[in-house]
């Protein structure tokens, strides 16, 4: 089995949606979503540097990182069921680098891109992490913190661990620059959330038709309400597969 998928992603099911994790964690942050949405599948990805992928080194770059999963989605794919990728905050710059990695090598294109707390990718980043001094920011109170906010607790020496995972993503996040040569023609979900305050709504739709063919969505919930696998999300993703 390809190691960026925890599961094998099912032959059957009348689309697929793979999950992008976002800084710090990996597949597992997914843990509330159901397998299946409506007649299809979720499958949450696994990038190197994280869990079960500890050991690998992180991808240097968001290229890197396309072009690994377009490797290991190219594995999967098939022309007859429609997929789509989603991202949250974060994750959306890898979202977006990888759609374009696969719109240049001639594959087939996700059906809908699923893009969560990011406001158009060519204004730069978002979120104030993109923005602190990281030789100085406790990333392990964050993970701490992020926790907390998802009704968990975690033990010191792993939240040491992802607070490293976490820094390693921040790092190759501050050097994105979104380019058009990375543009996709994939139509693109653009979901912001009514109580966020990591990115607040207002901030997310402003500018993404430059970048892609967009619609936007808002839903009620925090910034982790995504994480919660929401019935309203997993509607919005079931209607646009064409569910």
């Amino acid at each position: 089995m390809n190691k960026w998928f925890i599961r094998q992603p099912p032959p059957d099911g009348d689309f697929i949606v793979f999950g992008l994790p976002y800084a710090g964690v990996g597949a597992s942050s997914f843990a509330e979503w159901p397998m299946q949405i409506g007649g299809g599948w979720f499958c949450p990805v696994q990038p190197p540097g994280r869990e079960n992928r500890l050991h690998q080194p992180v991808p240097a770059s968001h290229q890197e990182y396309a072009e690994q999963l377009s490797d290991a989605l190219a594995e999967v794919l098939t022309p007859d069921r429609p997929y789509g990728l989603l991202g949250h905050c974060g994750a959306v710059p890898y979202l977006l680098q990888t759609a374009g990695e696969l719109e240049k090598r001639g594959l087939p294109l996700p059906h809908r891109l699923f893009a969560s707390s990011w406001g158009a990718p060519d204004q730069g980043l978002y979120g104030p992490l993109n923005f602190v001094d990281l030789s100085t920011v406790d990333l392990v109170a964050e993970i701490t913190a992020l926790c907390a906010a998802m009704g968990r607790s975690i033990d010191p020496e792993l939240a040491e661990i992802a607070a490293e995972t976490m820094l390693a993503d921040l790092e190759v996040q501050r050097r994105y620059r979104y380019e058009d040569t990375a543009r996709t023609s994939a139509p693109v979900c653009v979901i912001g959330w009514t109580k966020d305050e990591v990115v607040p709504a207002e901030q997310v739709p402003p500018g993404w038709d430059r970048c892609v063919q967009a619609s936007f969505h808002t839903l009620d919930g925090d910034h982790w309400e995504l994480l919660r696998g929401p019935k309203q999300l997993l509607d919005l993703i079931d209607h646009e597969m064409g569910g």
